[in-house]
């Protein structure tokens, strides 16, 4: 009964891709647009910007301070086996050890998570300065681009240097003492 429902469904939706082609569902050529394009490079912004090398260093702090908490709560366990304690008490041990292990990671990834959600947030802000100052209607990192790359470098804007700029923290001191914080990361509109 599914196998003929099955079926008749890809019956159907193959005659809706038939007519599709028909005149009936032509669709209005696309008309060229022109758009200025920039890009960056959001690894070498991010290694400039003390806010965001700060969270990588907060990352690597959480782990080591992780494992210390695990290597702390493994010899209090194998303290309390040499000791001959119960099979019971050695047990709940282990489970409390586990919880113990799980909550606190669980709060080291959310603070890690905030702390690069910021850097992200301010790192779009200064992006989407950038472009506004110099008129763009689309940047990209670089980075991410994996088809048609030669296009845009040849024909877009790096505005890596603009950024690395203004997330230095001599240029934000110069530009009156604070970071940019605040706000959602959305597309730079012209």
């Amino acid at each position: 009964m599914k196998l003929r429902n099955i079926a008749a469904a890809c019956a159907a939706f193959s005659l809706v891709l038939a007519g599709a082609s028909s005149p009936v569902f032509a669709q209005k050529s696309a008309s060229p647009v022109s758009l200025k394009v920039g890009y960056f490079n959001l690894a070498l912004v991010k290694a400039s910007y003390p806010e965001a090398a700060g969270a990588e260093t907060l990352r690597t702090q959480a782990e080591n301070e992780l494992r210390e908490f695990v290597r702390r709560g493994n010899e209090s366990l194998q303290k309390a086996q040499e000791e001959k304690k119960p099979k019971e008490e050695l047990d709940k041990m282990a489970r409390d050890l586990q919880l113990q292990i799980n909550a606190q990671q669980q709060a080291l990834i959310q603070l890690v998570q905030t702390q690069n959600a910021i850097a992200t947030q301010n790192i779009a802000q200064v992006v989407n300065a950038v472009a506004k100052e110099k008129n763009l209607d689309l940047v990209i990192d670089g980075a991410g681009v994996y088809a048609g790359g030669d296009k845009i470098v040849n024909n877009g804007v790096d505005i890596t240097e603009d950024i690395v700029k203004k997330v230095s923290p001599s240029e934000r001191l110069r530009a009156g003492g604070t970071a940019p914080t605040g706000g959602a990361a959305a597309p730079a509109k012209k």
